[in-house]
């Protein structure tokens, strides 16, 4: 008998390890690149993302204050009910800034829907297709419209190796609900895109990514099937990076679920 859980456990972990995981904005990907795949049908998955400072993409929006606080943290639900489509949604929470009125305060939120189509699951011979959407509502703080391929080719422990690639543009380029002259757009997203998940255990996989502006690492811990998490190093320049500069760190703790 305990055998028999034992394969099921197995086969559970196998087919969980297929479907890449959530990034750090809420929707399926690495940390910041997306993957060409969605939440499967009548499934949904919620998590949560802490970060400091340097972490945030917009870190020289005004509404922060002088002294800015140490960490921020980010809420999301992503679900899939219709097939090859997920919505995500997510609130960006900013403590310590204030909002554009004086009563709003001490803790901001900035809010967040996106979208991700899978077009083509992929082949042996062709890497899976999606477009998708991100940040329609709100500050437009990661706002981005891109287009994805992935491949996944074996790896070890029978988990795949992610390879995705693809390009990004600002579909908006300023940020909603400010009118500042000397405010600089600084996206995440906007440009040609890289990243790879590489399985090292079972239960382990190292994450290295270029997001069109800085270059990101982590590692994914998958403890069970239903649960992910996330730690990483991101928001490095590469001029930072040749100085060995680590600009921003970031944890994410990610749950699947059935509708």
């Amino acid at each position: 008998m305990c055998s028999w859980w034992l394969l099921v456990a197995a086969a559970l972990l196998a087919s969980h390890a297929s479907r890449a995981a959530t990034a750090l904005t809420g929707s399926t990907g690495l940390l910041y690149v997306p993957v060409a795949d969605v939440t499967p049908n009548e499934r949904f998955s919620f998590g949560g993302v802490i970060g400091d400072y340097q972490a945030f993409p917009a870190k020289k929006f005004s509404h922060f204050r002088e002294h800015p606080p140490d960490f921020y943290f980010s809420g999301y639900m992503n679900v899939g009910y219709i097939p090859r489509l997920e919505v995500t949604v997510r609130g960006n929470g900013m403590p310590g800034s204030r909002g554009p009125a004086e009563d709003v305060g001490p803790f901001y939120v900035d809010g967040m829907v996106s979208v991700q189509v899978l077009v083509y699951r992929g082949s042996r011979r062709l890497p899976a297709l999606a477009f998708g959407v991100q940040d329609m509502y709100g500050f437009l703080l990661f706002n981005a419209a891109y287009t994805v391929v992935t491949w996944k080719i074996g790896g070890p422990h029978r988990q795949p190796v992610l390879i995705s690639a693809g390009w990004a543009v600002d579909w908006m380029r300023k940020h909603q609900g400010t009118t500042e002259p000397g405010f600089e757009v600084n996206h995440v997203m906007d440009g040609f895109l890289l990243g790879t998940e590489c399985p090292v255990r079972p239960w382990v996989a190292t994450i290295v990514e270029y997001d069109s502006r800085s270059l990101n690492v982590g590692l994914r811990f998958r403890p069970v099937p239903w649960c992910t998490f996330d730690a990483a190093a991101v928001r490095w320049g590469l001029d930072q990076l040749a100085r060995r500069r680590i600009r921003g760190f970031a944890a994410q703790l990610h749950f699947d679920g059935r509708l």
